[in-house]
């Protein structure tokens, strides 16, 4: 894991996580801005870079506290995370709940697929990096056909990410526990989805999470509502 930081470390830190593909660049719209009133920390996962390999959720949280442990920083304003960024947010939530003030769900696959199904989404998966590695010219309408229109957004990652690194990811995202927690720990907990998204079809599974708050964003895709209206998101969501 490789991170960057941005802002004076005194202010509120504020934890932003990428989606699959993509990596500490997919916020750079939102630097400046953001930088003025937080303290930002942006990993880029292992995979997802050059002579690097994915291993598992809980292989990047280690990363995660690892810096965090070495920064002195105890606490966490917020974490956003979406769509695989969502998952880890999410799990690295549950695990560090006391570090936690907040934390925002955009567009993340909360399934629990059978291995069969999981299976079915990396071999769909492989086929579009073995595809985008021959023929480059159609990365970005080869990346929007499996990932929900985020070609544009993964055009330059997900060439460099290697098929062992795919399995591992592919698990991460569709084979993620929902525990048990606490009213508290509920309340802390924003879960976004766009109503274009197919990610929002995990909605049943963690409506169970009823103390949280469900926000769906009208004809909005995948990450949508972030990337298309970035201010409103903001103001509305950071508490």
């Amino acid at each position: 894991m490789k991170i960057v930081t941005y802002g004076n470390k005194e202010q509120a830190k504020i934890l932003l996580l990428h989606p699959m593909f993509t990596s500490a660049e997919f916020f750079n719209f939102v630097i400046e801005s953001l930088s003025k009133q937080y303290y930002l920390i942006i990993p880029t996962y292992s995979g997802h870079y050059e002579n690097s390999h994915y291993i598992s959720t809980e292989h990047e949280e280690k990363a995660i506290n690892q810096f965090l442990k070495e920064k002195n920083i105890d606490r966490l304003k917020a974490i956003i995370g979406f769509s695989l960024g969502g998952n880890i947010a999410f799990h690295y939530f549950c695990n560090n709940q006391d570090k936690v003030d907040q934390v925002i769900v955009d567009s993340a696959p909360i399934f629990n697929f059978p291995s069969i199904i999981i299976k079915y989404f990396f071999n769909k998966y492989k086929k579009c990096l073995l595809t985008i590695k021959k023929h480059p010219e159609n990365t970005v309408k080869e990346l929007n056909k499996c990932f929900n229109g985020m070609g544009e957004a993964q055009q330059y990652i997900a060439p460099t990410v290697s098929i062992e690194s795919l399995l591992n990811l592919v698990k991460s995202c569709f084979a993620v526990d929902t525990p048990k927690l606490d009213i508290a720990s509920q309340k802390k907990i924003t879960f976004v989805y766009g109503t274009k998204d197919i990610a929002r079809l995990c909605l049943p599974r963690i409506k169970k999470y009823k103390n949280s708050e469900f926000i769906k964003i009208d004809s909005q895709g995948h990450c949508g509502y972030f990337r298309e209206n970035t201010e409103e998101y903001i103001k509305r969501l950071i508490r």
